[in-house]
């Protein structure tokens, strides 16, 4: 540093911290290579010799999942010969999770003959329950209501409807089903192997911006 024509050395700092009455405030566990991997476990403080909670557990506990925007599952390409849906509390007693189909069938209040309401944007909130707000939301960037969810099956069955898996994904509606040959379990396996055109265009800007 100069200072009228001089030359003074700069100051050495020290550390920042942060403490309040003299201690330091509890700071998030280091990332490691098995938080990629892992989920939160909510019982490893209490085992002997196991240590603290990881930053999984850690941030899982500030964030707590009740709390949290209820959002759909993905669509995935197996929707379609996965086998009847089924309650979602059954799936996870059978030690799996829940599918798209088990949740729109069996989590919301809509029924497969339902019509649209002439007089908006949005489709009925009523019919989302926990995902209302996240429905909301999705309607507000595409522009469009979202579909009914559920359609009826041939043997009057309640399925996922491949319209809403289509708008879900952020596709434009027909993009898949109005392609002329593809029944229902085939409209799914494509629009589950396909990816949200606004995460694609975004990652390649991403890529193209920092020259990756």
């Amino acid at each position: 540093m100069t200072r009228s024509g001089r030359l003074y050395e700069l100051p050495t700092s020290g550390l920042r911290t942060i403490a309040t009455a003299g201690f330091a405030l509890p700071h998030l566990p280091s990332p490691t290579v098995a938080d990629g991997y892992r989920g939160p476990d909510f019982a490893k403080k209490d085992r002997p010799g196991a240590g603290g909670d990881d930053l999984v557990t850690a941030v899982a506990r500030l964030f707590p999942r009740e709390k949290a925007e209820k959002l759909f599952k993905t669509p995935t390409a197996n929707l379609g010969s996965n086998g009847s849906a089924q309650h979602p509390d059954k799936r996870k007693a059978g030690g799996h999770g829940p599918t798209l189909e088990d949740e729109v069938v069996f989590l919301l209040n809509v029924d497969p003959e339902a019509e649209h309401p002439d007089d908006g944007p949005h489709s009925p909130a009523d019919w989302w329950g926990p995902f209302a707000t996240a429905v909301y939301r999705w309607e507000v960037i595409q522009g469009t209501a979202a579909p009914v969810p559920i359609v009826r099956g041939p043997r009057g069955g309640i399925k996922l409807s491949p319209k809403f898996a289509e708008w879900l994904m952020g596709l434009p509606d027909g993009w898949v089903t109005d392609v002329p040959g593809l029944d229902h379990k085939e409209q799914l396996a494509r629009i589950g192997n396909g990816v949200v055109p606004q995460q694609a265009y975004e990652a390649f800007r991403f890529l193209m911006r920092d020259g990756v």
